[in-house]
């Protein structure tokens, strides 16, 4: 299952690819370097290559509190 920070930022990511690679599809001379470089792109911002990464460093740096906690007065006193 994808952590919705994950999956967020992965579809921005891949949003922003598609406008890459359609401004790519009109500017590349030949057909074959548009599929070489859409090869490459994709498998550097897809979900086998990228999503596990963006997802192991969500895990790791993402789950740290900010601010005080919520203890509703339980805490230890002092």
């Amino acid at each position: 299952m994808v952590n919705p920070l994950t999956g967020a930022i992965s579809d921005m990511v891949h949003e922003r690819l598609g406008l890459v690679l359609d401004a790519a599809a009109v500017g590349m001379p030949t057909n074959h370097q548009f599929q070489a470089l859409r090869k490459i792109a994709l498998d550097t911002f897809g979900n086998q290559s990228f999503l596990p990464e963006l997802e192991a460093l969500v895990q790791q740096h993402g789950q740290d509190r900010n601010g005080q906690a919520k203890t509703a007065g339980k805490g230890v006193p002092r």
